[in-house]
């Protein structure tokens, strides 16, 4: 019986150091990158995905460090050095995951951008004609969204300028067939991805398809 309460005892103190091995590497990792991002580290990279990124694997080896030295200490109660990579993936899956969701969609998001913009007026309603007027004068216009976008898709590969202006690359192609796989996994709308003619000249034609029998 003694035998049996003292392997109970190292599997529960197994089973405590392993959850204090995983919760200080997922504080520590989420500590570092939202820390980093304080700093002028990478400042320069314009992008807010790819300076995220690369503040992640600064924060994961950070983390690793750390946790692996916690985890020699916590020999007596069974870890290994081996549990403290485990922990330190998980914390930077975590910490990915968040930032994608989070910080990147407010980034990008013109959802967020049209709140942001209701939020200012709030006791004045807007419909559908306003919010496209301010989308286009501010979003489109006054921030340079559109100018924006094309400069990051420049840097990602995606699109090449000309002299006419920009013309995707075949690595841009290949995310938009890789795009349109995902999106038809998971149905959500196609249109964007694409490029289906727009309404105004689908209206246009047909009215003028309808008019051909009377002239």
């Amino acid at each position: 019986m003694s035998d049996v309460h003292r392997r109970a005892g190292q599997a529960l103190r197994w089973i405590g150091a392993q959850a204090l091995l995983h919760a200080g590497a997922l504080a520590l990792g989420f500590g570092a990158f939202v820390l980093l991002f304080q700093t002028n580290l990478w400042s320069g990279v314009a992008i807010l995905f790819y300076r995220g990124l690369l503040l992640l694997v600064v924060a994961f080896l950070f983390t690793l460090a750390a946790t692996a030295a916690l985890a020699g200490l916590g020999r007596p109660w069974g870890l290994r050095r081996r549990d403290a990579l485990g922990a330190c993936v998980l914390s930077l899956s975590l910490n990915l995951s968040g930032f994608v969701i989070l910080p990147v969609t407010v980034d990008r998001s013109v959802s967020v951008f049209l709140l942001g913009q209701m939020a200012a007026h709030p006791e004045e309603p807007y419909t559908a004609e306003r919010a496209r007027t301010v989308f286009e004068t501010v979003y489109l216009g006054a921030f340079h969204q559109m100018e924006r976008r094309l400069a990051e898709q420049t840097v990602s590969g995606n699109v090449t300028p000309t002299a006419d202006g920009y013309v995707i690359t075949p690595q841009g192609r290949a995310f938009i067939r890789f795009a349109g796989g995902v999106a038809r996994i998971f149905r959500t709308d196609t249109r964007l991805i694409e490029a289906a003619p727009p309404i105004a000249a689908n209206t246009a034609r047909g009215l003028s398809l309808r008019r051909e029998p009377s002239e």
